[in-house]
């Protein structure tokens, strides 16, 4: 870690005598925990009347966790969670972009890390259930198309600045990883499973089941890393439109694997039609129906063959987003905030 930290320009040293018991980490007041995972927490912190959320993980816990792992050549490896830790570190130390969450300061001392983000005050984008729909039962309307434009262009800005600039495929995008301000900002984050691309490529499919590319239950020993993360934002706006992901998992993970490969996904006008059925209940917005030109975008990045799959450059380009109007994001983004501050 020490290594990968070592250019590292706003690295801060943990003070040992501030403990978080005492309700600060370093200068930072400790307001509440926001997420606690297997291997990190996430800790709503303030300074200078700033809000941040600072991620914690601890290097002693990370190297308990352990996978075998099989290497180019079939070599059978032991891998830690700390090796992936450092891997993350690597990235995010590397990120500076306005549509990536990005990594403003690490406070450490080689054991724990506290990574510091800004505080994105209405979180991802929508939560789901074990069906992926809409967790919040008060919240009975569908994200409006105008709504979704925006965010699908900050991704896809994200997408140019990660895949182009940096060489970096970040495998893991979903709503939970789209995160949105109160301000209407929306900015890519979780960069734990990226990695730097070799010849535009990745190894290994690693990610979340319900938004992997079918190419990695192919035969295929490598992947074109951008295209892997157009086809996650695809279930994305797909999610967005429906509220639910278009393969999940109900039997077994071979059946959904086999149905990502090989199965044809259904594109319904009416955005109500598979939520209905599973929470009997209609969701309300000032537009229930999509229209075709929707639809024809949608299926741009939902192809089963990634060299026919649009590119983020391309998509960027597409008449579908000529309109899209900032504003829109932003009065959304206002209200949400108002909803979310009542519950």
């Amino acid at each position: 870690m020490k290594d990968i930290l070592s250019n590292y320009s706003n690295l801060i040293y943990l003070n040992k005598y501030v403990k978080e018991k005492d309700k600060y980490i370093n200068d930072y007041r400790i307001i509440r925990t926001l997420n606690q995972g297997k291997f990190n927490k996430i800790i709503l912190c303030e300074k200078d009347n700033k809000f941040y959320a600072l991620k914690k993980y601890e290097k002693s816990l990370l190297e308990k966790k352990r996978d075998f792992t099989k290497s180019n050549n079939n070599k059978i490896s032991i891998k830690s969670k700390y090796d992936d830790f450092k891997n993350e570190l690597q990235i995010i130390t590397d990120i500076k972009n306005e549509y990536c969450l990005t990594c403003e300061g690490i406070i450490t001392n080689y054991d724990e890390v506290y990574i510091i983000y800004e505080y994105m005050e209405n979180d991802s984008i929508l939560k789901f259930d074990e069906y992926f729909f809409v967790l919040d039962k008060n919240y009975t309307c569908f994200i409006p198309i105008q709504v979704i434009k925006c965010i699908i262009k900050s991704v896809l800005n994200s997408f140019s600045y990660i895949h182009n600039e940096k060489n970096i495929c970040h495998r893991d995008v979903k709503p939970s990883n789209i995160l949105m301000d109160k301000n209407g900002r929306v900015k890519l984050s979780d960069f734990g499973e990226s990695e730097y691309m070799v010849d535009k490529k990745i190894k290994g499919s690693r990610g979340t089941y319900e938004f992997m590319p079918p190419e990695f239950f192919s035969n295929e020993s490598s992947y074109y890393g951008a295209k892997v993360d157009i086809w996650s934002l695809g279930i994305c706006l797909y999610v967005m439109f429906y509220n639910v992901v278009p393969f999940s998992l109900k039997i077994s993970l071979v059946e959904l694997f086999n149905n990502i490969r090989t199965k044809n996904i259904e594109y319904p006008l009416d955005r109500n039609h598979f939520l209905y059925p599973l929470t009997n209940k209609k969701s309300t917005c000032s537009n229930n129906f999509l229209s075709n030109e929707d639809i024809g975008f949608l299926k741009l990045f939902l192809r089963k063959n990634p060299a026919e799959r649009i590119t983020s450059e391309d998509a960027l380009k597409h008449e579908w987003l000529a309109d899209t109007n900032i504003e829109d994001l932003k009065e959304f983004s206002k209200e949400l905030y108002k909803k979310r501050e009542k519950l």
